[in-house]
């Protein structure tokens, strides 16, 4: 009995903050590559911005759900790049 709680006690547990604050940060600079004038729509930082916190919000939700955060990031990145070259077209 004391080694399942031994186990319960080493393991984190998952908290879904980070992954609600990483994702509206990632919608923050999302929304602000959408609407005119905002200073995010044109120049370099806007695509870094979007690419990070994009990759933020993918390595802490696959962390919460169990999977490689850096596989999360990679998919998060890809996404944000994406959507910010979208933003561009539209």
């Amino acid at each position: 009995m004391s080694d399942t709680n031994q186990s319960d006690a080493s393991t984190p547990k998952k908290n879904i903050l980070w992954v609600i604050l990483s994702g509206a940060m990632a919608m923050t600079f999302i929304v602000m590559l959408f609407l005119p004038d905002s200073g995010m729509g044109t120049g370099m930082l806007n695509i870094y911005s979007a690419m990070l916190w994009c990759g933020i919000f993918g390595a802490s939700l696959f962390r919460y759900l169990g999977r490689s955060g850096w596989f999360g990031f990679a998919a998060g990145s890809a996404a944000g790049m994406l959507i910010q070259i979208l933003s561009q077209l539209v």
